[in-house]
């Protein structure tokens, strides 16, 4: 059979419409790790050359996969099903991945079965999508144990409705099966650090509120910690360009009144204390407190200008001198931040702290609530979605699950009781009492190597915080490793320190309302960020008239055009 190749070309943009009429159903089953090629099964009948029911899957593709077809994961779901699974490979690329499958719909085609892809379909496109049945509601079939057995067994009842709820349009149908996998990491990226090093050398303890906090930096600014002879070190640093928790302002804002922050420059809204009204904390008067504090730091040289100019290669260069350590406190998200971690001597002066204690006794960390990640969508060509819902559901299987991030059973992991039993394996979390349990044990961890074993986690999954915590890597656990510890740390100190109640992170916003409010949110986010680098900086001042002018020119912005639309999409979700 002829084998058929998809490369964006300038051309594309006029014969994609016709490219991929030709495309779809020819060409022959193999697969190719080239990302600009796609493949699809030549049969329309939903069946395949040897007689099994066939499912095709545009699936986005991963550099590191090799091949789809002749893959261990893919043969172990054809096997349990006993179906023939056919792929039609999208771009890594989101972007292009999300050009391909519009070309798709534009063709008026017939699509393939089942579209698997991070990232590439946005939720306004979900419901576009939805709204114009090329997608099919999934919602009766989920909630059907005959037909997705794991989903309704294996997963819990909070966080299937969890995964329900972050999969729901506005228009009230569910069109995908999500990708769950909560992560303390990733929840709470905005971490602040102190020298150690510093502290100790001036006989200074860890501060745990924003007096304390500024003292310690006026310690550091004035009584020479790194010991060169110069007034050189940064006591507060950070750059709010930062998308991994490196805005400084972020964590030391949520001494004064919560604000999650974001990883883009986009700002965020949240939910009163009731929990159940949608406000801007950022007109709010606790947040005008805050920008007094930062702003008497850098008044006082204790935060620098910078932290609003700097990017990552800045950032970076900063926390890597040769010379001598230049930082006394800190807030970011990653540990690479600092080259080789484990073995920077800059980076091995700090210790993580707890969220700081503002005057009214708030000590909130930043949460950025994992999303279930819509993935895993049935298209209106596809036959038999029933069987479509029953494939996604397998990878909600407990040991699939592990085999979709870690690989083969038995040959990259393994649950064997006998080997967890040595007391020499280990994690930061067993070792600190947060986990009672090791889950998994990692022996060959090939999430960064060529492989043909699995999807690279491109697929719907299910592992809990609990599971994540208890994988363990094959060798012994060094409690001296400092960068093992932070992730207990971070747990102790961050993950619980919260409002009880918080605004989702995805709101299903309708086709109008996010037409209505586009513009809006941009204006507001650069409006709120400009102001903020200002107040602090003291290049505007904060006084009872410009913080008027402040919030009133973001109600001229359509500030509360976006809370409006922002309550009723809350409200649709309750």
């Amino acid at each position: 059979m002829k084998k058929n190749t998809w490369k964006r070309s300038a051309a594309l943009a006029l014969i994609g419409t016709m490219a991929i009429g030709s495309l779809y159903g020819c060409g022959n089953k193999s697969t190719t790790s080239d990302p600009t090629q796609a493949t699809t099964g030549n049969s329309t009948d939903g069946t395949s050359s040897d007689g099994k029911e066939k499912l095709v899957i545009a699936l986005q593709t991963y550099s590191f996969i090799t091949d789809y077809d002749n893959n261990y994961l893919t043969k172990l779901l054809e096997d349990k099903l006993g179906i023939d699974i056919e792929f039609y490979l999208l771009s890594a690329d989101s972007s292009e991945a999300t050009t391909q499958l519009s070309l798709m719909v534009s063709a008026g085609e017939q699509m393939p079965d089942i579209i698997c892809t991070n990232g590439a379909l946005s939720t306004e496109a979900i419901l576009d999508y939805g709204s114009k049945g090329v997608l099919i509601p999934l919602g009766d079939m989920l909630n059907n144990p005959e037909i997705a057995p794991n989903f309704n067994s294996v997963v819990s009842e909070e966080d299937r409705n969890i995964m329900l709820e972050g999969s729901t349009s506005a228009d009230g149908n569910i069109y995908s099966m999500t990708q769950y996998e909560p992560q303390a990491w990733n929840m709470t990226p905005y971490r602040l650090y102190i020298n150690q090093t510093w502290l100790d050398k001036l006989g200074l303890n860890v501060p745990t509120t924003t007096d304390e906090y500024k003292e310690v930096l006026k310690a550091f600014a004035t009584q020479d910690p790194n010991g060169n002879g110069q007034a050189d070190e940064i006591p507060a640093y950070g750059f709010t360009a930062g998308t991994y928790g490196e805005n400084i302002t972020i964590p030391l804002m949520n001494s004064f009144i919560y604000y999650p922050g974001t990883k883009s420059s986009k700002v965020v809204l949240t939910l009163d204390d009731s929990g159940e009204k949608v406000i801007a904390p950022f007109v709010q008067d606790q947040w005008r407190e805050g920008l007094e504090y930062m702003k008497g730091l850098c008044q006082e040289g204790l935060l620098p200008e910078s932290v609003f100019t700097d990017d990552k290669t800045q950032f970076m260069s900063v926390l890597n001198n040769e010379e001598v350590n230049l930082i006394g406190s800190v807030s970011t998200g990653s540990l690479s931040r600092w080259n080789d971690y484990d073995n920077n001597a800059n980076g091995q002066d700090f210790v993580m702290m707890a969220p700081l204690k503002g005057p009214e006794g708030i000590a909130y960390s930043p949460f950025n609530q994992t999303k279930p990640q819509p993935i895993w969508f049935v298209t209106s060509s596809c036959q038999n979605p029933e069987l479509a819902v029953t494939l996604g559901d397998l990878f909600y299987d407990p040991e699939i699950s592990i085999i979709t991030r870690y690989g083969e059973k038995d040959v990259d992991w393994t649950t064997d009781s006998e080997k967890l039993s040595d007391s020499s394996l280990s994690n930061a979390y067993i070792e600190a009492g947060l986990n009672d349990e090791k889950s998994v044990l990692v022996l060959n961890d090939i999430w960064g190597q060529n492989n043909a074993t699995f999807w690279r986690d491109i697929n719907p999954r299910y592992f809990t915080i609990k599971q994540d915590q208890g994988v363990v890597q094959n060798k012994a656990y060094d409690p001296n490793v400092k960068s093992m510890q932070f992730y207990a740390d971070n747990y102790a100190y961050n993950y619980n320190s919260h409002p009880d109640k918080l605004l989702p992170s995805k709101l299903n916003y309708t086709n109008e309302e996010v037409t209505e409010q586009s513009e809006i949110t941009v204006n507001v986010a650069t409006y709120v960020s400009q102001s903020m680098a200002q107040f602090i900086t003291g290049a505007r001042p904060l006084d009872d008239r410009e913080w008027e002018s402040y919030k009133s020119e973001l109600d001229t912005i359509g500030l509360q055009t976006w809370l409006e639309n922002a309550q009723a999409a809350y409200d649709r979700m309750k």
